[in-house]
């Protein structure tokens, strides 16, 4: 093809004929500024394509992430239920001046911990410079409102309530109860793998004129009460996000 043009530039030459050399040369010039373009075209097409793909592969990244966080959520708010059922009955028992076989079963409940395991692969991915793939700020912004909002508090009254929890145990348990004789194989709902150590109170009477362990058991009630809130709001968010990036996704 560039053979054959140049054979015809130089007829055109030859014969002296200037103007329809200069019209084939813009002509000559107009098809290649064509092909340029459509080779620009093609080239940010496929580009667009590519990114449409990467877009595609964090948003399903993003799915699977937050479906876990899902689960995840549901399973420790019934977590902590045990521990509010284990204060609110220990408290009970206490006041009442009570002792029975479940006051160790119930400082077993109220001083367990859980958790909050943050699936973030594709958070992480967005950190790391992908966020700008996704085209929808619809779906963009609760997925970083989850990321830096929502789960950060989950993880700061969850900090709150160990905190808690290790005071009473280091403080009370410690030092004023003992290991249960016998290891009973109590497990509460399907979360244990193992049997529960329990402890006995040395002196139960003592603990029920005990002013700082009870005060100290409704304050850890209340951070538990803080933090079936926290995750409330996130299950709430938790959904509302996997509702957009399903539509954005069968969209697709």
């Amino acid at each position: 093809m560039i053979k054959l043009y140049r054979k015809i530039r130089q007829k055109l030459l030859t014969e002296n004929k200037f103007s329809k050399y200069l019209i084939y040369a813009i002509g000559e010039i107009v098809l290649v500024v064509i092909g340029i373009l459509i080779a620009l075209t093609i080239n940010n097409w496929n580009e667009q394509r590519k990114t449409h793909q990467q877009e595609l592969l964090l948003l399903s990244q993003l799915q699977l992430d937050v479906n876990s966080n899902l689960n995840e959520v549901v399973e420790l708010n019934n977590r902590l239920y045990i521990n509010k059922q284990g204060i609110d009955s220990l408290i009970v028992r206490l006041n009442k001046k009570h002792y029975d076989i479940m006051v160790p079963v119930f400082i077993s409940q109220a001083l367990r911990k859980s958790d909050f395991n943050n699936a973030s692969s594709g958070y992480n991915l967005m950190q790391s410079g992908k966020a700008s793939l996704i085209s929808d700020e619809a779906v963009l912004k609760p997925v970083l409102s989850l990321y830096e909002n929502d789960f950060p508090d989950i993880i700061a009254r969850q900090n709150d309530m160990k905190e808690s929890i290790d005071f009473i145990q280091s403080n009370f348990v410690n030092k004023l109860f003992v290991k249960a004789d016998n290891k009973l194989n109590i497990k509460f709902n399907e979360f244990d793998e193992v049997a529960t150590d329990l402890f006995v109170p040395i002196d139960y009477y003592s603990l029920t004129e005990n002013v700082e362990l009870k005060n100290t058991l409704i304050q850890l009630g209340k951070l538990v009460e803080v933090r079936l809130a926290y995750l409330k709001k996130a299950e709430d968010n938790l959904n509302i996000t996997i509702t957009l990036l399903n539509s954005k996704l069968e969209l697709e």
